[in-house]
């Protein structure tokens, strides 16, 4: 584990019983609001980017655009940011996905920002994604397609795949997902390896409770949580764009990820997840800083840009690979 992995985790462990201990939805929203912004302070746009600001059908997107003479004009990304769908924004994520465009290779992405569930919750956000998702289907219909999300971000992903099934439309040529949260419904599945969340703690239950009470309630509000808009992996997998998945081993979302590939592995769905350990939930957004979030946004880029599973060798020993079709 490097130093800068470690003290993250470190920061993480000091947090758990204060946020655990909180009965507030919305002051927890709060906080991962700021921490966000703090994020965003720390980050720097690369080089040879511009980014520009509009209402697509009425949702605010803004429009990275990579200036690089290398850039691949006919691939366009849609990625859709994490929190919780409480928090977050497409200016959080600007230069996280400006480097990613720069590294994959990508000409542009398109970053909406969705209604979050404190204005509106479950179907707001995903209508939203839904109608940027059209809207780029037409402006840039020609071009190769691309989805990434994170935790959150990944949900309204996979959901926004079942949603375009469901219609008969376009699907991305393939998607990549950081740490997704894929089963809000909590429900109880067939894989239980031993958790130790490195920001949720070791008590499993106490953190699977916390996400519910905190986010997947309000999120679904009166809605069905079963509801495979809701929570993708409960829906059908057979039809969906190759996918590539990074996680970490100490996190509880982990267990989605396994559920997705072994599924993805019943129904011969392109799929592989990279299952690491000695990091955290979306290490990858510390890329800049950290040696393993480097690797994995190398990797990222490699699966967006050129479709290519280039696990980092430096790192093997740590990560857990899985694929389907095996």
């Amino acid at each position: 584990m490097s130093s800068m992995s470690k003290s993250v985790t470190l920061f993480l462990r000091l947090c758990q019983g204060r946020l655990l201990a909180a009965r507030n939805p919305e002051k927890v929203w709060r906080v991962g609001e700021r921490v966000t912004n703090l994020l965003q302070k720390a980050s720097r746009i690369p080089a040879g980017i511009h980014v520009q600001k509009r209402i697509v059908d009425g949702v605010p997107v803004e429009i990275i655009e990579n200036d690089s003479v290398h850039a691949n004009q006919q691939q366009t990304l849609l990625f859709l940011h994490g929190g919780g769908f409480a928090f977050g924004s497409a200016a959080n994520y600007r230069a996280f996905v400006a480097r990613l465009c720069k590294k994959s290779g990508i000409a542009r992405a398109w970053v909406p920002d969705y209604t979050l569930m404190g204005k509106a919750p479950f179907p707001a956000g995903l209508n939203d994604v839904i109608a940027v998702w059209k809207a780029l289907l037409l402006e840039h219909g020609q071009n190769e397609l691309l989805l990434a999300g994170d935790s959150a971000g990944g949900n309204l992903s996979l959901a926004l795949c079942h949603a375009m099934n469901a219609s008969d439309q376009r699907l991305p040529s393939r998607v990549y997902l950081s740490s997704p949260w894929l089963d809000p419904s909590l429900s109880e599945n067939d894989i239980r390896p031993e958790v130790v969340d490195a920001f949720l703690g070791r008590n499993e239950a106490q953190a699977r409770d916390w996400l519910k009470r905190m986010f997947a309630t309000p999120y679904a509000n009166h809605h069905n949580p079963e509801n495979p808009l809701i929570s993708p992996l409960l829906g059908d997998l057979s039809a969906l764009p190759p996918v590539y998945v990074q996680c970490s081993a100490n996190e509880v979302f982990m267990i989605d990820s396994l559920r997705l590939v072994k599924q993805a592995q019943q129904l011969g769905t392109v799929c592989h997840v990279d299952v690491w350990s000695g990091v955290f939930h979306d290490f990858i957004l510390f890329s800049p800083t950290m040696p393993e979030g480097r690797a994995a946004f190398a990797a990222a880029a490699a699966w967006l840009g050129q479709g290519e599973v280039r696990r980092p060798p430096v790192f093997q020993t740590r990560i857990r690979q899985l694929s389907s079709p095996v």
